[in-house]
């Protein structure tokens, strides 16, 4: 036997100790490690879907300019809340002025909106939605969703944060444009469509996607919505982050 083989094996018996004596004393935490994982996500809850929402500065207004003009523009608004205060049964109170601009700058209409949110912890309690940011400190309160209509139509519309309830860290918008609709067209453009996003129009319809009528069809697409960017510099003028979403499954009944 050379000495060389010798000094090899040796080597491999420290190492191979080592490695037992390392799992001897650290997998019981590892198996702990992954049991509270499993449990975080497969037991506390499902997973949906994450959206990018755009923050607002809450001393500056924030806009959006549309692809075309526009009569229906859809809003979903939220404020999130200081971790401290995410219980706070009164939940929170904010102020939002919506004010709408044609093509040539000259403001068209304004809309002030008082909105009335749930605490996180009363949202999360009520089975919902689980909405959360992922390394940040402040947690999601209660979603709202508005239409605003234009007579002319507008070309871009803007935020402002008229009043906001202490705690609330900040307010969240995701804004979308009403699709224009042509009658001769609603079969061709659903077809363009994602089997996941025909199966997400037609879910509250008995059939499925490709069963529908023209007619059902006609009324799915009437209903179709496209995202809108701000305007300016994220960081700047805005922040934009990732919301996640997800589905309360038992077994959260000790949920902080």
């Amino acid at each position: 036997m050379s000495l060389t083989f010798f000094f090899r094996t040796l080597f491999f018996l420290i190492v191979a100790a080592a490695s037992v004596q390392a799992t001897w004393l650290y997998s019981p935490a590892l198996l702990q490690y992954l049991v509270e994982a499993r449990s975080s996500t497969m037991e506390l809850a499902k997973f949906d879907s994450r959206s990018l929402v755009y923050r607002m500065d809450m001393n500056r207004p924030i806009s959006f300019t549309y692809s075309h003009p526009v009569k229906l523009t859809k809003i979903i608004v939220q404020p999130s809340v200081r971790e401290d205060l995410r219980g706070l049964e009164e939940g929170f109170v904010y102020g939002l002025r919506i004010r709408l601009f044609d093509a040539e700058g000259e403001m068209v209409d304004q809309h002030d909106k008082y909105l009335f949110s749930r605490s996180p912890n009363e949202v999360f309690a009520s089975g919902d939605v689980w909405r959360f940011f992922r390394d940040r400190p402040e947690v999601v309160a209660g979603q709202d969703e508005l239409l605003i209509e234009s007579d002319p139509r507008a070309a871009a519309i803007e935020f402002s944060v008229i009043e906001a309830q202490e705690g609330i860290e900040g307010v969240e918008l995701r804004v979308y444009e009403h699709r224009p609709f042509q009658e001769s067209q609603t079969r061709s453009t659903f077809n363009r469509r994602s089997n996941a996003e025909q199966r997400a129009l037609a879910q509250a319809n008995a059939f499925p996607p490709d069963l529908l009528a023209d007619q059902e069809i006609a009324n799915l697409t009437r209903n179709m919505w496209r995202p809108v960017g701000p305007n300016g510099i994220e960081g700047r003028d805005y922040t934009a982050l990732v919301l996640y979403e997800g589905t309360r499954l038992p077994g959260l009944e000790d949920e902080r």
